[in-house]
């Protein structure tokens, strides 16, 4: 049999976490259950991550890339009020696609903001950090500084919002709808700056 690598390993089990925690909630998201369902052994999970919080940061780690990922399907040359927009458009999209990582990202953030607050401190700081990043390369240098941190934190808060309510209601073309609510409301801002 062929060895893993861990770094591949380490993502299996990331992708295992995101299943099991939208399947089961964090509290039942052990890490018996995200072995098993990586297919892989107990100890390798243990090797990979020493500890439960530090698999649960690497979930956040590797959403922190959709940022990035969102920014690949704008289009050049627009305006920044329609490139935020379209960040905030494709965002929501990539987590319909990935059902299961909305709702992780949602259990996981609001388990660590009562079990372990320096985390959920850690992750948004390093979202908005994402956040701005993207948006400073897709619009350039058409925003402030201080309105470039504002829209960031927006579009986080929607991004957050809309997800949250779709958990709630389940409802794909209300989502769709809201979204494209958000999505003016964001370019509306950002086109009066």
């Amino acid at each position: 049999m062929a060895r893993m690598g861990a770094e591949l390993r380490r993502q299996d089990f990331v992708e295992a976490t995101i299943r099991v925690i939208a399947e089961h909630g964090v509290a039942n998201a052990t890490t018996r259950r995200i072995a098993a369902q990586a297919g892989c052994p107990l100890a390798s999970l243990h090797y990979v991550f020493h500890t439960k919080n530090d698999l649960f940061y690497a979930v956040y780690e590797s959403l922190f890339s959709l940022p990035p990922q969102a920014l690949e399907q704008v289009p050049a040359g627009a305006t920044a009020a329609a490139t935020a927009a379209e960040v905030l458009r494709q965002l929501i999209t990539w987590f319909i696609d990935h059902p299961d990582a909305a709702r992780a990202q949602t259990e996981l953030f609001f388990w660590a903001m009562r079990n372990d607050p320096q985390m959920a401190s850690k992750i948004y700081s390093v979202a908005i950090e994402a956040t701005e990043q993207a948006l400073q390369r897709a619009m350039g240098t058409e925003l402030s500084e201080a309105f470039l941190k504002a829209s960031s934190r927006l579009l986080i808060q929607l991004v957050d919002g809309l997800t949250i309510a779709w958990s709630a209601h389940g409802d794909l073309d209300r989502l769709r709808a809201e979204t494209e609510t958000a999505c003016t409301a964001l370019a509306l801002l950002v086109a009066s700056h």
